[in-house]
């Protein structure tokens, strides 16, 4: 139940971190196509961009949630609707082969198997289907943020592409993103032993994402606080 909360309150407090959503959306951006299936999409912070690319199913575990992502979005268009859906079990055979990608935003590194929940990606795609993955990178900051949002493991980048292509996707994208974030996540989750991000401090980093960017945009991407991944079925 910790855990739970603790995922709660995080979302929460990125609710108001807009710029940061946006500038995940605008790495996804080039690779989405057809109709979306998102998994684990919590409260509706990355649907509402996924929204303005095309027809987007949202699912997560949490019901509370999805009753969040109908009142914000029920009006919506590009809606298909927020269902329930436990990644960890096997996708209903209604899922197959409808999306053309499934955005999958931190939430794999929550799931002990993580080798079976991308096999069932993989099932569930058309040939040509993509996937696209955002995941907490680098071994040697995981800490008690991460114990305290139940993550089992930050991903290295070789690690990803060989679960990635050993499940039979081929790769498009994998690279490093959000090198300012590993400062703060080091700082707060191991000098400090803090298991929730200071809202202050997620106030001022939103407010310095459009910098980020540029400066992400012109350096080499040798490292970074995630992975983004795109394979391709």
């Amino acid at each position: 139940m910790e855990t739970e909360r603790t995922n709660t309150l995080t979302l929460l407090l990125l609710e108001e971190a807009a710029s940061y959503h946006q500038w995940i959306f605008e790495q996804m951006k080039p690779f989405l196509r057809g109709n979306i299936l998102e998994v684990g999409c919590g409260i509706g912070n990355l649907t509402e961009w996924l929204l303005q690319r095309g027809k987007v199913l949202a699912t997560d575990v949490n019901e509370d949630y999805l009753d969040i992502i109908r009142e914000k979005y029920q009006s919506h268009p590009n809606l298909i609707g927020a269902q329930i859906w436990d990644i960890r079990k096997n996708p209903a055979e209604t899922f197959h082969h409808i999306f053309d990608t499934i955005v999958c935003s931190n939430v794999l590194e929550h799931i002990e198997d993580d080798d079976m929940v991308l096999r069932h990606y993989y099932e569930l795609l058309p040939p040509g289907g993509r996937l696209i993955l955002l995941v907490p990178a680098l071994k040697l900051i995981y800490n008690h943020l991460d114990r305290g949002l139940g993550h089992f493991r930050r991903y290295g980048r070789e690690e990803l592409m060989q679960k990635l292509t050993r499940r039979g996707f081929k790769i498009f994208e994998l690279k490093y993103f959000n090198f300012f974030g590993i400062l703060g996540w080091f700082v707060n989750g191991t000098l400090l032993r803090r298991q929730l991000l200071p809202a202050g401090q997620v106030r001022i980093f939103n407010r310095m994402v459009p910098l980020f960017m540029k400066i992400e945009k012109i350096i080499p991407k040798w490292v970074g606080q995630s992975l983004i991944a795109v394979g391709e079925k």
